[in-house]
Parts: structure tokens; sequence; C-alpha cells
């Protein structure tokens, strides 16, 4: 029976989580739009942040717990997912997603900042090493801002003062929705670990990485099939580098993270390998095709099998 509870508040708090991000995504994304940016841009900065609203909300109530494996884990484990399921299914589903020149530069950036990140987590994150990395959030977000090649295609403005003040307070209600989901998804996947005998560390790569990684596959998806593949590509890039910056970052601020072994010498390579995958395959091919995001799907399965069954 407690267990059945457990599930019940588990699905609640997904739902609330990603009503809350989706309400908040959708809002945001009609305030931006009034002053014109283009695509890529929306996708590495407003989508990519307010897709990781989940992972945020999560992974710092998790660390203000003292809930450190899922802290990192659903940050190590998200970025596994945008790369393997995320991208993978979107490659699928529309058949062809262009690749361009600033979507690449943005990916090498993706690899470097991954390579701190991961640096920093050799012997733990603290409140410095969380600091420092939320301080690159700041100067990543200053280059996009002064990029160039960014600033290319920019869209139509739309001012509509009227549907502002609605939109800022729809904002709120859907970051509300995404606190309170967060809260209840901590909790009930705490509980259900320690039920089961699984580390934190595992559900943090595996259940809830999933979970909050859905808001970046519907936003994906959809601008893929939409043909704006600058937001479905600048979604999964910018959504990892924000992930390592800011999700991690901004947990390791509210409370020192010791890092789990799993994490560090079986999930982080993963996670590097992945990304390098991804570069390589946007170098060489003109866009990441269905044989693209197979392989993608393949590797992301694999990975999840054995976090849960080994070799």
């Amino acid at each position: 029976m407690e267990f059945a509870v457990e599930i019940l508040f588990f699905a609640l708090g997904l739902v609330l989580l990603l009503k809350g991000a989706s309400i908040f995504t959708e809002n945001a994304s009609r305030i931006a739009k009034s002053v014109g940016v283009s695509d890529i841009v929306i996708g590495l900065t407003l989508v990519a942040f307010t897709t990781s609203l989940p992972e945020l909300a999560v992974s710092m109530l998790s660390a203000a717990r003292g809930v450190s494996g899922i802290a990192l884990g659903n940050v190590v484990g998200s970025n596994i997912a945008n790369i393997g399921l995320v991208l993978g299914i979107s490659a699928l589903l529309t058949k062809n997603i262009p690749i361009q020149r600033p979507e690449l530069k943005q990916a090498y950036i993706m690899i470097v900042v991954s390579v701190i990140a991961v640096m920093f987590m050799i012997d733990g994150l603290t409140p410095i090493k969380g600091a420092i990395l939320v301080a690159g959030l700041l100067f990543y977000l200053y280059y996009i801002a002064h990029e160039k090649e960014l600033k290319e295609n920019i869209v139509e403005k739309i001012i509509d003062k009227q549907n502002l003040p609605k939109g800022m307070i729809l904002c709120i209600i859907g970051g509300a929705g995404v606190l309170l989901g967060a809260d209840m998804l901590v909790n009930s996947a705490t509980h259900m670990a320690q039920g089961f005998g699984i580390s934190d560390s595992v559900i943090g790569l595996t259940l809830i990485a999933v979970g909050t990684s859905l808001p970046e596959l519907a936003t994906s998806v959809t601008a893929a099939v939409k043909k704006l593949e600058g937001i479905a590509i600048g979604n999964i890039i910018g959504s990892n580098i924000f992930n390592l910056l800011m999700v991690m970052g901004a947990s390791a601020l509210v409370g020192t993270i010791t890092v789990d072994s799993v994490v560090l010498m079986d999930s982080v390579p993963v996670m590097l390998l992945l990304s390098v995958i991804l570069v390589l395959l946007m170098k060489t091919e003109s866009n990441l095709g269905r044989l693209e995001g197979l392989l993608l799907l393949i590797l992301y399965t694999f990975f999840i099998y054995l976090r849960f069954f080994g070799f």
C-alpha cells in the first residue's frame, strides 16, 4: 500500500513538473519573441533554460536535503538522455535535422564545458566550484548575446503589451508547479529507491533523468516537425550546457555535493562519449537523419540496461 502511494506521488509530481515547465516555457517564449531573436538563440537560451527548470528544481532540492546521488545523477543522466534519447527520437521521427555551422560551434563549447565540469566533479562539488560554474554560465550568455553568427535569421517582432501581464502571471504559476512537482518527485523517488535497495545515483541517472528530460523531448520533436531545426538542436546543446553550469553550479551553491563512484566512473564517461559522438556526427554529416538517430537511441538503451542489470 505504501509503495502504491509513493508511485502515485511520483506520477503526480512528474505531471506537475512537466505541466508547470510547459506553461512557463510557452509564456516565456511569447514574451521573448516580442523583442525578436533567431531560432537558434531561442533554443540555446530561453528554451534551453526553461526546459532545464525541472532539472534545476530537482537537483537543488536534492542537494539541499543532502541527497547528492540524485542531485548529480540527475544532471549527468539528463545530459545523456538529451543526446541519446531526445535527439535520437527527434532524428528518427523527423528524418532530417540540418546541421549549420553555428550549431557545430555550440557543440564544441558543450564539449569544453563538459570536460571542465568533470574536472570539478573529481573531488566533490563545493560552493566555490558552484559559484565558478554559475559565473561560467553568465560568460556563456554574454558570448551568445554578442556572437554575430547567432544574430542571423531574426524573427519578426510581435509586440502585444496587453498580454504581457497575463504571460508573466502564467510564468509564475508555471514556476510554482515546477517547484511543487520537483518536491514530490524527489521525496517519492528517494523512498522508492530506499525500499528497493537501489542507490540514489541510479535513480537520478535513470528514472528522474528521463522524467526531467521530457520537456526537452517534447520541445525538440515539436520544433523539428515544424521545421524550426535551430530550436530542435539548439535546445539539446543549450540544455546540456545549462545543466552543467546552471543546474550543477546552483546545486553546489546550496550544499556540497559528494560524487558517487557510479556517477564518476561509469556514467560520466558515457556522457562525454555521447557528446563526442554527437560532435563527430554533426561534423561529418550535413544533417542528422534516421540512421544517426537510431545509433544514438541504441547507445542510450544500452546505457540504461547496464545501469540496472550490469554486464
